[in-house]
């Protein structure tokens, strides 16, 4: 075959009339969709060019399968284990049905000697591909790594955590118990009249309120005039006991009405029992919110990791799920700088078929730098849909917007490029985003979309509900 008939593959591409009259020697090589073209280990036999259709390269690290790279028409490959006289690196698997020219290794070295200009493209393309490939597979190796561990210790912690949940849930029901048997045994030498019936401590008891809301000022001056009363009573922690009943609800008009059926010898000590009661069931429920906290960073750790599940095949994913548990994972970064998370989800749109935990790491990605984009206090939008219009098949959009610095007009066509980054050094490896193109448009056959302009940067993240 000349190269002349093949001027249209980006390989022989820009070549002169003189340099496309190399002769090649090859063969058509057909596959159907869903078929595998070979596995990683294969022995490298040929240098192929694309004619129709897309396969996919992709390694299985760890129990999960890591996409690697997309080749459609146009493109070539095969020449780095060649070259390199090494096996497959990854394994092939075609998207659609595929047709390759196939030079075996003799007419490739051939090809390399005979056409200069073509073997010049092709080291060129080796090199770049293998520092591609490379820098890719550790990175991606190491957030492998990652989530392995994570999800390892998801799994440790999940037993303790959930029990602790369970005990702090206990504590305040024991409290309450504790409480009215205690009181009944002090009744007597507390109340001027303690023959009546029903739990006499009750009306104290209701007043409590550990979710009370009070401004500035009403909180000011009910603690103003509770110490004032308590002094009066000669309490010298008057400050310490009157911060913390208010907190929860009390005035010196309720307290002191309660206190009205109190033996007056026992209204100082009534108080200081208050102050810790209030105390303890202010701990119990940091306690309960801590332990709730720890529960629910081990199940979104389960959900994002998308542990003790086949991640080699694409699965039934929810979308909102997979959002939440990256926000739950990144909450430390977004309550650092008190950014406000705005989401808008379409509570309408279906499963999509995917792979779960690739996805999740397109979220992070995106809504990582997003954090990294915005000021303190500022503002990230989350926004889920169905949307038709972008592409030719049914599709899930997700669409992330910040009110950041935003992305210049002018490196806005190269934020998808391996390695490059606008962000400080040290500071960005510039495979976030490349990453994340990777797995949407060639692993899931999606589309991302980015406009930007200071004050307002949005990735629109489109996913077909069906993997192709």
């Amino acid at each position: 075959m000349k190269l002349k008939q093949l001027e249209n593959i980006d390989l022989f591409a820009d070549l002169s009339e003189e340099e496309l009259l190399c002769d090649i020697h090859g063969e058509m090589v057909e596959y159907k969709a869903g078929e595998q073209m070979w596995l990683e280990g294969d022995e490298a036999k040929y240098f192929m060019v694309v004619l129709e259709g897309t396969f996919q390269i992709y390694r299985i690290i760890k129990g999960q399968r890591l996409f690697i790279s997309t080749f459609t028409k146009g493109m070539t490959g095969g020449e780095l284990p060649l070259l390199a006289g090494t096996p497959h690196p990854g394994n092939a698997s075609a998207m659609t049905d595929v047709k390759l020219f196939r030079i075996d290794e003799d007419n490739f070295w051939q090809m390399l000697g005979d056409c200069v200009p073509v073997r010049k493209k092709i080291l060129k393309n080796m090199a770049n591909r293998l520092q591609e490939i490379n820098l890719l597979s550790f990175q991606r190796e190491k957030l492998l790594s990652l989530g392995t561990m994570a999800a390892g210790l998801a799994h440790e912690l999940n037993n303790p955590a959930s029990a602790a949940k369970r005990a702090s849930q206990n504590l305040l029901s024991t409290l309450d118990e504790f409480d009215h048997h205690s009181t009944e045994m002090l009744k007597s030498s507390m109340f001027k009249v303690p023959d009546r019936p029903g739990f006499l401590f009750q009306p104290i008891r209701d007043i409590i309120n550990i979710d009370i809301k009070l401004s500035s000022l009403e909180r000011s001056e009910r603690e103003d005039d509770l110490i004032d009363w308590m002094e009066e009573l000669g309490l010298d922690e008057a400050w310490d006991i009157a911060s913390m009943l208010v907190a929860v609800g009390f005035t010196k008009e309720n307290l002191s009405t309660f206190c009205e059926q109190l033996l007056p010898e026992q209204v100082p000590n009534f108080l200081r029992w208050m102050h810790k009661e209030v105390e303890m069931r202010l701990l119990s429920q940091e306690l309960t919110i801590s332990t709730t906290r720890i529960s629910d960073l081990v199940t979104a750790i389960k959900q994002y990791s998308y542990m003790d599940q086949n991640l080699q095949e694409a699965q039934k994913v929810n979308i909102h799920e997979g959002i939440n548990s990256t926000l739950i994972i990144l909450n430390h970064k977004l309550k650092t700088k008190r950014i406000q998370v705005i989401k808008e989800y379409d509570e309408g749109i279906p499963l999509v078929a995917a792979y779960g935990s690739e996805l999740n790491q397109v979220w992070t990605n995106l809504i990582d730098n997003a954090i990294d984009a915005v000021s303190e206090g500022g503002t990230i939008s989350i926004r889920t849909y169905i949307d038709d219009t972008c592409m030719d098949t049914h599709s899930i959009a997700v669409a992330i917007t910040d009110n950041g610095i935003g992305i210049p007009k002018e490196v806005q066509a190269r934020i998808f490029e391996p390695f490059f980054t606008t962000k400080g050094v040290g500071k960005g490896t510039g495979l976030g985003l490349e990453i994340a193109h990777r797995i949407i448009v060639g692993q899931h056959k999606g589309d991302i979309e980015v406009s930007s302009e200071p004050g307002h940067t949005t990735f629109t993240v489109y996913v077909p509900e069906e993997v192709k």
